[in-house]
């Protein structure tokens, strides 16, 4: 999980505010030894200077809903189609559907886990091709050779 941390953002850029800063949180004593121990492979592997911070984890607070699977909220028919399966936020804020498909369209996943899955997602047809479409026109090699199983393409 630390090499999916250190590799899914710039770790030598230096947040100019709290609210959407780089940062590892730690819990124990053996989860902390972990963050500092996969620091220093990423100093030894980065020219500049590391910016992102190691710090005890506090309280948690979940960002506004608005803010919630946020590229799914912006996928228009797709985000639509799995409104109207869980029509209550909360419902849909908690679903594991959303979150697979907000991850499939920030180019996160393989494309063999997502035809495995796409037939289970709540999805219509429609919908289902969308997302096989963007995953393969807009993810590049992350996702190449996706098909859409509903339309045999």
């Amino acid at each position: 999980m630390l090499n999916v941390f250190w590799e899914s953002h710039d770790p030598t850029h230096q947040s100019f505010g709290k609210q959407y800063r780089n940062v590892l949180f730690y819990n124990s004593a053996a989860q902390k030894q972990a963050a500092e121990d996969s620091l220093k492979a990423i100093r030894a592997k980065t020219s500049g200077g590391i910016a992102t911070p190691i710090e005890p984890a506090g309280s948690f607070t979940i960002a506004e809903d608005y803010h919630q699977k946020y590229l799914l909220r912006k996928s228009g028919g797709i985000y639509h189609d799995l409104r109207a399966r869980y029509p209550d936020e909360k419902d849909f804020i908690a679903s594991t559907a959303a979150a697979r498909l907000n991850g499939y369209l920030g180019c996160n996943g393989s494309g063999e886990a997502l035809q495995e899955e796409i037939n289970i997602l709540g999805l219509s047809s429609a919908s289902q091709e969308r997302l096989a479409e963007y995953v393969t026109t807009s993810c590049g090699q992350k996702f190449s050779g996706v098909s859409c199983p509903t339309s045999g393409k």
